[in-house]
């Protein structure tokens, strides 16, 4: 779990007084959810926000004038040329309630196709949504992909969590081991013929065939008759 976010909780403030809040440091929020009767607005110090947002991490404790809650960020909102945090929505996390967020996954190792095989692991998808308790959502989700071959792949159906239910399709792709130009060369021409033709490239070219040394009929062609002389006159 993240350290505590503090929650400075926020008058009704008009748009001058919070733009000059903004250039302090001071980022408006909103908390709602259960255990809240109306929601909440509150100031959050803008540098411990954004270490938050960029910690990849979905649930994380605040504390405020009005006690301390699990939240989830629900949304939030940056300004569309500096990027900078302009606004975000707290979701309050009771426990047994069921929320559905977007988690980041995590590959670790590397796969046997790339380690002895000359492959390459190409990562398809950085994050997964799933469905779980509040208690029980993880702050990502680590895959071990050690044991790929090449060609191998890993699916969101391959991937089980207890309390945890998948969201995104079962046949989404997550990771798979690719065949690089160096490990076609290792495995031989006749690899290499299928890649050719896998590329669209056709059938693979076929070498000519070679004739024996000092055979002149297979170094060049045959060399054109000549046209037969017109019969005499009588």
């Amino acid at each position: 779990m993240s350290e505590k976010l503090v929650a400075q909780l926020k008058s009704i403030d008009s748009k001058r007084v919070i733009k000059a809040k903004r250039k302090t440091g001071l980022i408006p929020v909103n908390l709602y959810g259960p255990g809240i009767k109306n929601s909440h607005s509150y100031y959050m110090n803008e540098i411990d926000l954004n270490r938050a947002v960029k910690s990849g991490k979905k649930i994380h404790e605040i504390t405020s004038e009005i006690g301390d809650f699990k939240v989830v960020m629900k949304e939030i909102q940056r300004h569309p040329v500096s990027w900078k945090l302009v606004h975000v929505d707290l979701l309050s996390l009771a426990p047994g309630m069921k929320v559905t967020v977007k988690i980041p996954v995590r590959y670790v190792g590397v796969p046997f196709g790339v380690k002895n095989m000359g492959g390459v692991l190409i990562e398809n998808s950085r994050e997964v949504e799933i469905e779980a308790m509040a208690e029980f959502v993880p702050n990502e989700i680590i895959i071990d992909v050690e044991p790929l071959k090449l060609k191998d792949t890993i699916h969101v159906s391959d991937v089980k969590r207890d309390n945890i239910k998948f969201v995104s399709p079962a046949d989404m792709l997550l990771a798979r081991v690719g065949i690089t130009r160096a490990a076609v060369s290792d495995a031989g021409g006749a690899a290499g013929a299928d890649v050719h033709a896998a590329e669209g490239g056709g059938a693979a070219p076929v070498p000519a065939a070679a004739g024996k040394p000092g055979d002149k009929a297979a170094a060049a062609p045959a060399a054109a008759k000549p046209a037969a002389k017109p019969a005499a006159k009588k």
